[in-house]
């Protein structure tokens, strides 16, 4: 078995709580309000959806504050599964993790921060890939050389993209208020009756929204990190939803201000074109350099959280013996950090990761689901300890949250049958290996 290390508690509650904002803000907030729209009929549904989105988020990471709080070591929902399921759920979760859902982001926010950044600098599509593949080493060199130099890297970015964001709030404001030509009208929020095909237009609707809300877990991943983690954890988690989905709402009041409806349902960059009706041309340019500041940021998130996961699964033989390593003198599991890197880059530069990607994204809300049920076991497992956050309106909030990550699942099996089950497979397909790492323990044994 590798030798156990123990990563020192260098995060603040503030550094966590940047890490939770930064973890949910990428592109999507540009970008997918649009994609809501489409399944609309005005404004006041789409204010709606992403009001609704908001609210199932913070019921995610309210369960997650007390999943945090009961395993306050790094690796998450590896451990949450492992735990409160079976060994092989916690493996396929993180099977799953490095070889599609977080290489898999890495490579396509780096792509499309490099894109983007091309559109500023004049970048050729050529050179964009291997500015993509540069950002990914460059954020790998900074965290590999401590979790301090990691986080500054996080707070500055996410504080940055909450700067951005405010801005068009500020904008939307602005000429809301002082522009004499400006009338807004949202529309009525119900049809004449509510019926199924409204309903399912809602459901389709939340899909973009649920996506653009998620990646609060990453902080779990990191929990071992965390100072004070039974008491920090949870206020971190709380406080960056809470802080992410007041700005997203805000954000799409800006949009359905700043466009009539059917600009913004046929919009293909909402943001870029919600700004240029406000202030012309120069708008686009500084939606680039918003989303440029969103997709570094995030992509730094990822870089940083996700080896602390494979970390986990190595001290207990379920990851590659040389990810268990913590590097002498930064103490950070080098070895898991380069090999994330070095999967990452080659899904960048075989440009398979956005197939990847559309096979497996409804993973993330299969684990969620099994996380949050979890939790209901975990409560019977381990005795009640002093100091653990408990989840307000258990076992209510864990349930509602279960079967509407359940129903993301679904949705997604229905709309897109052929993705999911191949998505399905790749996620299975971790089986072998973990019966491979299991045989192999009981021989050392």
């Amino acid at each position: 078995m590798p030798r156990k290390e123990e990563i020192p508690r260098r995060l603040s509650i503030f550094d966590a709580t940047m890490i939770v904002s930064g973890a949910i803000i990428g592109a999507g907030i540009f970008i997918n309000p649009a994609e809501s729209a489409h399944f609309l009929e005005n404004s006041a549904q789409l204010l709606l959806v992403w009001i609704l989105a908001g609210a199932i988020a913070f019921l995610g990471g309210l369960c997650f504050a007390e999943l945090g709080s009961l395993f306050i070591h790094s690796g998450g929902q590896y451990l949450y599964l492992k735990v409160g399921f079976a060994p092989w759920l916690g493996f396929l979760f993180g099977w799953t993790l490095f070889t599609t859902i977080q290489t898999g982001a890495i490579a396509a926010v780096a792509s499309t921060c490099a894109r983007f950044l091309g559109s500023l600098v004049s970048i050729s599509d050529r050179a964009t890939v291997f500015m993509a593949a540069a950002i990914i080493w460059f954020l790998s060199l900074i965290n590999f050389l401590g979790i301090r130099p990691g986080s500054l890297v996080q707070n500055l970015f996410t504080v940055l993209k909450l700067a951005a964001l405010l801005s068009l709030i500020v904008l939307g404001i602005y000429f809301s208020l002082f522009s004499p030509n400006k009338s807004i009208s949202l529309g009525p929020i119900f049809p004449n009756r509510l019926n199924f095909s409204f309903l399912s237009s809602l459901g389709l609707a939340l899909m973009p929204a649920l996506f653009s809300y998620g990646g609060w877990q990453n902080l779990n991943f990191v929990a071992g990190e965390v100072k004070d983690p039974r008491r920090g954890l949870p206020i971190a988690i709380i406080l960056g939803v809470s802080i992410v989905v007041v700005v997203y709402i805000l954000t799409n009041w800006f949009y359905v201000t700043a466009l009539p409806f059917d600009s913004l349902r046929s919009s293909t960059r909402v943001a870029a074109d919600a700004v240029g009706a406000l202030l012309g041309n120069k708008g686009s340019r500084l939606i680039s350099l918003a989303i440029v500041i969103s997709t570094f940021g995030i992509t730094n998130v990822f870089i940083l959280t996700g080896p602390r996961v494979y970390q986990a699964m190595a001290r207990e033989g379920a990851f590659l013996p040389l990810a268990a390593r913590l590097h002498r003198r930064f103490q950070t599991p080098h070895f898991s950090i380069f090999l994330q890197s070095a999967w990452a880059s080659g899904l960048l530069l075989t440009n398979t990761y956005s197939q990847l990607l559309q096979y497996v994204t409804f993973g993330d809300w299969i684990f969620f689901g099994l996380s949050s049920l979890a939790l209901i076991e975990l409560r019977k497992k381990i005795p009640e300890r002093p100091g653990i956050y408990r989840v307000w309106g258990y076992p209510i909030v864990p349930i509602i949250f279960s079967v509407i990550s359940f129903t993301v699942v679904i949705n997604v099996f229905i709309s897109r049958p052929i993705k999911s089950v191949i998505g399905t497979a790749i996620i299975l397909s971790g089986l072998p290996f973990y019966l491979i790492s299991r045989r192999k323990l009981r021989q050392e044994d």
